[in-house]
């Protein structure tokens, strides 16, 4: 520290020779000789300019050997114990190099172009330094690879395709590879590990000054220290650790258990004896800051004087004495030397203050005297307030002789510390071992220390300097910093760098851009050539800066901008929300006026450009045209292929960003990076399929985002494009059982599936697809599934009202049919699929019948056993089918868990049978005629060739089940059909004229045809009889009028057609199925209470669905009475009984309501069948279910299988008994009209007497002949009714019964025949004749007979 020049010179000469080759002995002179010698005459307000430059010239030296500066780090930055040498040294440099120091202090020392030199040097120190750490890491790789540093030095990150690019960028070799001694492996991770300790501690430091309490327990936490009292006690006197004296204090002060023994542990570590009172003071409150509470200094001082006490015995008579007098001295300091009080304290007045204070004595005037004068000339104060002051007092100084005396005292300061220090570290007996930079992982800690500091100086002097040599040294500064950010994958540090040299190109901004600005690109230019495979997410900031280049190479060469290529005269696009209200006379397609993206600090928006802004790009772009040549980008992007698999994804994914922000602009949309990323992506197609997999993630996305866009050119831009890249991987063959195609296809896919897309651009989709299948159909493997995919959607979506999209698309499933079936066979699910799609497309009816041949010829390949090459599907569509059509019932039971993904044959057929039964319900009666037969026609053909049990179960609940939901769905007005209604509001007459005309038809049709199929195969479907049965039962419980008559009359063909093949048990079912739909369809609603009828004031129920249950319930007895007659033989002897019961439960039911006469005449008041001149009745079926019971019990009692069983005698006892009832009850009702007849009036007088007699009652009389009148009729109807069942069925059945069943009755039945000859039937009196002359006469001959001979006959 001379201040002689030349001694100082020499002196630094040697420091650097013995650094350079003895450092590994002198590293704790090292240390000293930085941090107390050079930083503190760089950072001195009063060293000279020559002292400052020598001392540059010493680090300039120093940054020159990377190895000497990564090993101050490793030892000083990375070592707990030591201070931050090489942090301080590079703040040091950075704070001269921006000229960070009061101008003030230098004023009268040093000029200013001597200021500039030190910049200068110190910007140099630091480039030369980051150049140096480069080359240095070269130097360490060059033995382990054979490419040189610019490949890269940073580990390699595993790479996908193991393909090594051209000139090697991107490959580096591991650390072990480099570290060459055993004992060094762990070396990098203990340096990083201590680092990180080190910077934990200063966490801790800083929390600790901020709040003590915290501070501690952060510490703590971390294992600093304990909350031993001892430990913290050393803790708080280790004046390295940057502890805030005050944040001591206060912490000591504190009067709790562990803050008072630290307090006394402290002041037990010190060594008072044989000192003097003062000196002992100054040392203990040199530790700490005293707090400004009394009670505080108090237990402070009070244990001080105990421990100065017990140290220095018969000092003082006790330790009251030695507290009150450092009491007093404290005192003292605070009155001489606080510049707020003007009345000091003199030193008789202190010697007075003190008197009696050594038990009871005075202690030496003299010694008071000593200690007031020692305060008064020697302040009791802490080294920081000291140096605070020196420099206050350096500000202060004016003239260069208070400079020169000022240094001439900091450098006996600088000598005296430097010193101490020095011993200091000898005492300690320290000998840890030099640390020898050997690793380039060294690089990555020491470069997250520098690369801050770095970064502000770098940026403020290229923003500030404009001098050649200023801006190459600060763009070189760059290119380093962001070489090692780079390769070391130091991604933030990487980002900020780039990010701040892409600032300064002026290509993101609207400033006029000076020749700085074109290094800046150039630079830019070349980081993305060598540092392409390590700038990660960091290449944002490139490409955009190009992609604005280019903007300015249009803008200088005159010629078009994008968006002119893509705008029509009448094109109108809205304004960006970020200049919305802008007026519409600023959009660009009237007055051309250029918008660009501002970028800042993570902000963007979009802002006009003035006519000034317009003519700053002119020059602009003159500039950039005249040094920069286009191909310089053509190269950047040709070199795309050199990339790593890691570094051509993350190119790729910022092109598509960058590519995304030119397409935001609606109305100004550019296309540069988008034609780039096309070019990329040709490019790079021969990369391995899991790498190219990965771009075209990226590339699909952005593709369909390009399609959505608002602008209608730039959608079909990207369609085309697209096209063209889907062409050419199609070129490329594609091995079984991957994927690629389809992955490729698939933004074609999503596309179609997008709302709110323009038609045209979905056109243009099908129209490329299309193309694709006609030109390459026998190179496209995995991606059928994507083309079907997108030939369903447009018919979906489409198909209903575009005939061309719906022709174009099914052009290419009929050539793939047509032309390469076997294709058509490997993707068969996708394919049934589609051709369902084409099938319900209401566009062309000619496509939907040939969708329907084309499904009815894949069902014969399958059903072609002789086919060996038969595919097998590794995936059924059966889950997606549901929702492939509408009017898909909800209640459709295909359990596809068994089957999908299997080779059962039901995973073959269920896609196709469920398709065309989902047709059959469509509106056009050829498409579903078409469909019903095929379906029907599939199952019996082929069925019991292909099908086992199982599969047809499958087939009928996953198929023929599903048809007749869909039908009744569809009768019933469902959701689906709910909703089609016509602008005005009202439902759409289509749809009901379907339900009324086409719709009963169609299902009486599809029942006819699963009659026919059940009968044409009941050998292989009689296990699904009772499935049958319910979906007969489904059709007959229907609440519509139709559909129950249809699926009554599909249950007597069943029966008529099936009953001569049915056994036994087959017959059990269908009795027990016609028992319950006679139980399910009596209308036990009529039988509502009469009371609760009397009251009301609507009927109770619905008429519409009671009526259908009495239909239904006519139509059981017609069916089971025809099946009778057909089948009886072949029907069990359980079964007729079964049967017996039902007509039996339907015939009390008729005759119980019918003898409701008040009821019936309520429920007419109330208008159930108010349209009928008679009254509501069950008459029909009273009557129906009576004639069938009783012909069936006759027939029972003749037949020989049940001659001998119990069925017989019930089944005689039963026909007996209800011959005679009906016999007896016709009697009665004949007698009851009779009665009713002549009791009527006999004149028209009489019926006029009584009128006006009612009239004067109150007209109570009328009604009651009206009901009697009514009742009569109701009589007469019954009794006529009656008429054909006697005369028909009862007397016929008597005369032909056996001679032994008539002879044992007859007794019964001749008092009745009796009573019948005097009814008013002729016919009735005419059999009743017959019956006695017939079969009564022989009896009675016999019996007189008998009589004259004493004998009686056998009954």
């Amino acid at each position: 520290v001379s201040s002689i020049p030349k001694i100082f010179s020499l002196s630094l000469q040697i420091f650097v020779m013995l650094m350079t080759n003895f450092k590994e002995h002198l590293r704790n002179e090292i240390g000293v000789f930085i941090e107390q010698i050079f930083l503190r005459i760089l950072e001195s307000g009063n060293s000279t300019y020559q002292h400052k430059y020598r001392v540059l010239q010493v680090f300039y030296k120093l940054c020159t050997d990377a190895s000497t500066a990564l090993e101050l780090f490793l030892n000083f930055d990375c070592d707990v114990d030591e201070k931050n040498i090489f942090e301080r040294m590079i703040d040091c440099l950075s704070k001269i190099a921006q000229g960070k120091y009061t101008s003030v202090e230098h004023a009268n020392i040093i000029q200013p172009h001597q200021e500039q030199e030190l910049k200068t040097l110190a910007l140099q120190a630091l480039v030369t330094l980051m150049g140096s750490i480069v080359d240095w890491a070269r130097r360490m790789t060059e033995g382990q690879k054979s490419n040189p540093m610019d490949e890269g030095i940073t580990e390699p990150k595993a790479e996908v395709d193991g393909d090594s690019d051209e000139d090697g960028q991107g490959q580096a070799m591991p650390t072990s590879t480099i570290i060459s001694s055993p004992n060094l492996l762990r070396l990098p991770t203990t340096i990083i590990e201590q680092k990180q300790r080190k910077v934990e501690l200063k966490i801790g430091v800083n929390k600790f000054n901020m709040k003590p309490k915290r501070g501690i327990e952060y510490l703590t936490q971390n294992g600093f220290v304990t909350n031993d009292p001892k430990a913290l006690a050393d803790f708080f006197q280790n004046q390295e650790l940057g502890l805030d004296k005050t944040a001591i204090g206060e912490y000591l002060g504190e009067d709790k258990p562990l803050n008072k023994a630290t307090l006394y542990a402290l002041a037990d570590a010190q060594d008072f004896r044989g000192e003097d009172l003062d000196a002992c003071l100054r040392s203990f409150l040199s530790l700490f800051r005293l707090p400004g509470e009394a009670q505080k200094i108090d237990r402070m001082m009070e244990k001080f004087a105990e421990r100065y006490c017990s140290d220095n015995p018969g000092k003082f008579a006790n330790a009251d004495c030695a507290f009150v007098l450092s009491f007093s001295m404290i005192m003292l300091q605070t009155d001489l030397h606080n510049p707020g009080i003007k009345n000091k304290m003199t030193k008789a007045e202190f010697v007075r203050n003190n008197r009696n204070i050594n038990d009871g004595q005075d202690l030496p005037r003299e010694y008071l005297e000593s200690l007031y004068d020692g305060v008064a000339g020697n302040p009791i104060t802490l080294k920081e307030d000291d140096e605070i002051r020196s420099k206050l007092d350096s500000q202060a100084a004016q003239g260069a002789t208070q400079k020169h005396e000022l240094f001439a005292r900091e450098t006996e300061s600088i000598v005296q510390r430097s010193t101490d220090m020095m011993k200091q570290k000898v005492s300690k007996h320290k000998t840890t071992a030099y640390v020898l930079a050997q690793s380039v992982e060294h690089v990555r800690p020491l470069f997250e220390v520098a690369c801050w500091p770095y970064l502000a100086t770098l940026a403020v002097l290229l923003e500030m300097q404009d001098s050649p040599a200023s801006v190459e040294l600060c763009i070189e500064g760059f290119k380093h910093c962001i070489r090692i950010a780079a390769r070391f994958d130091m991604d933030t540090e990487r980002d900020a760098f780039v990010s701040s040299l892409a600032k300064f190109t002026y290509l993101i901004t609207i400033k006029e851009m000076k020749q700085k600005n074109i290094e800046c690109i150039k630079a830019l230019f070349a980081i993305g050539l060598s540092e392409g495979n390590s700038l990660g997410p960091s290449w944002q900031y490139v490409l955009h800066c190009i992609s604005q280049l280019e903007r300015l190479h249009l803008i200088g060469s005159k010629s078009r901008e994008d968006f002119q290529f893509f705008q029509g005269e009448d094109d109108q696009f809205p304004q960006p929300s970020a200049v919305g209200q802008r007026s519409a006379s600023v959009s660009t397609i009237g007055n051309q006026v250029l918008k660009r993206r501002a970028h800042g600090l993570g902000v963007s928006a979009l802002v006009p450009l003035g006519s000034d802004d317009r003519q700053v790009e002119l020059v602009n772009s003159e500039s950039v045209l005249a040094q920069i040549d286009a191909a310089q980008i053509e190269l950047l992007f040709n070199r795309s292929t050199t990339l790593g698999s890691n570094a051509i994804v993350h190119f790729v994914t910022q092109l598509a960003r960058v590519s995304k922000e030119e397409l935001a602009l609606v109305d100004q949309p550019r296309i540069f990076s988008l034609q780039k990323l096309v070019e990329v992506a040709a490019n790079n197609m021969d990369r391995i399929r899991l790498v190219w997999q990965r771009i075209w993630r990226v590339l699909s996305k952005h593709f369909i985002e390009a399609a959505s866009h608002p602008n209608m050119r730039i959608c079909m831009y990207a369609i085309d494009s697209l096209r063209q890249l889907a062409m050419k991987f199609l070129e490329k063959d594609e091995l079984s059982n991957f994927n690629f195609q389809s992955d490729f296809l698939q933004p074609f896919e999503v596309v179609m599936g997008m709302a709110g897309i323009n038609r045209d651009i979905k056109d243009l989709v099908v129209s490329s697809i299309s193309n694709m299948v006609h030109m390459r159909i026998n190179n496209i493997k995995s991606g059928w599934k994507t083309v079907f995919h997108i030939l369903h959607t447009a018919t979906l979506d489409h198909g209903g009202d575009n005939e061309a999209i719906t022709t174009c698309a099914f052009t290419c499933i009929e050539k793939v049919i047509e032309v390469n079936y076997p294709l058509f066979v490997e993707n068969l699910s996708d394919g049934i699929r589609t051709l369902l799609a084409f099938g319900q497309c209401k566009a062309v009816s000619a496509i939907s019948l040939k969708s329907v041949s084309y499904l009815l010829q894949a069902a014969e390949y399958l059903a072609d056993r002789a086919k060996s090459d038969q595919p097998l599907l590794l995936q059924s569509p059966l889950s997606g089918l549901a929702g492939t059509l509408p009017g898909t019932a909800a209640s459709a039971e295909v359990s596809v868990a068994d089957v999908a993904g299997s080779n059962h044959p039901a995973a073959q057929w269920l896609p196709i049978l469920r398709g065309l039964a989902m047709l059959v319900s469509d509106p056009r009666r050829d498409v579903r005629a078409a469909a019903l037969n095929g379906v029907f026609d599939c199952l019996r053909d082929h069925g019991s060739a292909v099908f086992d049990k199982d599969t047809w179960r499958m087939a009928f609940n996953g198929v023929i089940k599903p048809l007749f939901d869909d039908i009744h769905h569809q009768l019933s007005g469902g959701d689906m059909h709910k909703s089609q209604t016509n602008p005005g509001g009202q439902p759409d007459g289509s749809y009901a004229a379907w339900a009324a005309s086409m719709g009963p038809p169609t299902c009486l049709a599809a029942l006819t045809a699963l009659v026919r199929l059940f009968e044409a195969r009941l050998d292989s479907l009689g296990f699904l009889l009772d499935d049958v049965l319910r979906l007969i039962e489904n059709c007959v419980q229907h609440d519509t009028e139709a559909v129950a008559r249809i699926g009554v009359e599909g249950f007597k063909q069943l029966l008529l057609q099936t009953g001569k093949r049915l056994d036994a048990e087959a017959w059990q079912k269908v009795t027990t199925s016609i028992l319950k739909l006679f139980n399910d369809s009596m209308p036990e609603k009529l039988m509502c209470s009469a009371v609760t009828m009397s009251t009301a004031s609507q009927l109770p129920f619905k008429k519409e669905a009671v009526v259908i249950q009495c239909v239904v319930q006519l139509l059981l007895i017609d069916m089971l009475q025809e099946a009778v007659e057909h089948h009886y033989e072949h029907v069990s002897t359980a079964g007729i009984t079964t049967l017996l019961n039902a007509l039996q439960r339907s015939f009390e039911f008729a005759q119980e309501f019918n003898q409701h006469i008040e009821l019936r005449q309520t429920l007419k008041r109330l208008g159930f069948m108010r349209e009928m001149k008679q009254l509501p009745g069950l008459l029909k079926q009273e009557r129906e279910a009576l004639s069938c019971s009783l012909k069936v019990l006759f027939q029972v009692q003749g037949d020989a299988r049940m001659r001998g069983t119990p069925y017989v005698a019930q089944a005689v006892e039963r026909l007996m008994g209800l011959c005679a009832t009906v016999l007896r009850t016709y009697s009665a009702k004949e007698r009851i009209l009779q009665d009713l007849r002549e009791t009527r009036p006999s004149s028209q007088s009489q019926q006029d007497r009584h009128d006006k007699q009612d009239l004067s009652v109150g007209g109570a009389q009328p009604d009651r002949d009206r009901d009697r009148e009514a009742a009569a009729v109701e009589i007469e109807r019954e009794v006529l009714g009656m008429v054909p069942i006697i005369s028909d069925v009862v007397l016929r059945g008597l005369r032909d019964l056996d001679e032994g069943q008539f002879v044992r009755h007859a007794p019964e039945f001749f008092p009745l025949l009796c009573e019948l000859s005097v009814v008013s039937s002729r016919e009735i009196r005419g059999l009743v004749r017959s019956l006695m002359v017939e079969r009564v006469a022989p009896l009675v001959t016999l019996g007189v007979t008998a009589s004259a001979s004493g004998t009686v006959p056998a009954v």
